[in-house]
C-alpha cells in the first residue's frame, strides 16, 4: 500500500523565502507543527492508502490531464476549523483560486472511474504552514493575535505549470515525500 495525494509544489524561491518566516515564527509555539519549507505544495486530492494497481491506474489517468498552466497569487493567513479553535494554519489563494478549484474538479472527476470517492466537502484551495497539536493557555492568545494581524499578509505569484503524484511516509519526525509522477499543464 502506498499512502499517496496530488499536488501543486510551490517553487517560486521568493514565495518559499516570505513563507519560510512565517513557518519560523509559528515553529515558536509550543505544541505547533510546522510544514518543512522543502514540502510546501496544495493538495488537490489526497488518496490515502492505495495499492499499486491503483497508484498505476491513477498515473496513467493524471498523465492525460490537459489543463493549460496559470497562476495563483498567495495572501492572507487563516486556520481551520475556526480562531478559536486553531488546528490548521493556511496561507489562502485569490488569484487563480477558481482555476485551481477546476483542476482539482477535473482530477476528482477523473479518478472516480478507477474506484476513488467524490470528496464530500467542496475543495478550498490553501497551502498548510501548520498543524496545531495543543496550545497553552498562555499562548493561544498570541496565536489568535498573529493569524488575526496577517489577514493583509501578501505572498506574491507562483506559477502552476504541473501536478505531481506524491509518495507520503508517516514517521515520528512528520511526512517524508518522494515525487512518483510530474505532469506538465500544457
Amino acid at each position: 500500500m502506498v499512502r499517496s495525494f496530488i499536488c501543486v509544489e510551490i517553487t517560486n524561491p521568493d514565495i518559499v523565502i516570505l513563507l519560510n518566516n512565517q513557518i519560523s515564527e509559528l515553529g515558536k509555539y509550543e505544541g505547533v507543527r510546522t510544514v518543512k519549507p522543502s514540502q510546501l505544495h496544495l493538495t488537490l486530492k489526497f488518496l490515502g492508502e492505495i495499492s499499486t494497481k491503483q497508484l498505476e491506474s491513477v498515473q496513467n489517468t493524471i498523465s492525460q490531464i490537459k489543463y493549460s498552466p496559470f497562476k495563483i497569487y498567495l495572501k492572507t493567513m487563516g486556520c481551520f476549523p475556526n480562531i478559536n479553535r486553531v488546528r490548521v494554519i493556511w496561507i489562502g489563494i485569490s488569484d487563480g483560486a477558481e482555476k485551481l478549484k477546476q483542476l482539482a474538479g477535473i482530477i476528482e472527476e477523473l479518478l472516480i472511474p478507477i474506484g476513488f470517492i467524490k470528496e464530500k466537502r467542496p475543495f478550498s484551495p490553501h497551502l498548510t504552514l501548520a498543524r496545531v497539536k495543543y496550545l497553552k493557555k498562555d499562548q493561544k492568545a498570541s496565536l489568535i493575535h498573529k493569524i488575526e494581524e496577517s489577514q493583509d499578509l501578501k505572498i506574491g505569484l507562483q506559477n502552476v505549470d504541473g501536478i505531481i503524484l506524491k509518495k507520503s511516509t508517516l514517521t515520528p519526525k512528520g511526512a517524508t515525500y518522494e515525487n512518483l509522477l510530474e505532469v506538465p499543464l500544457l
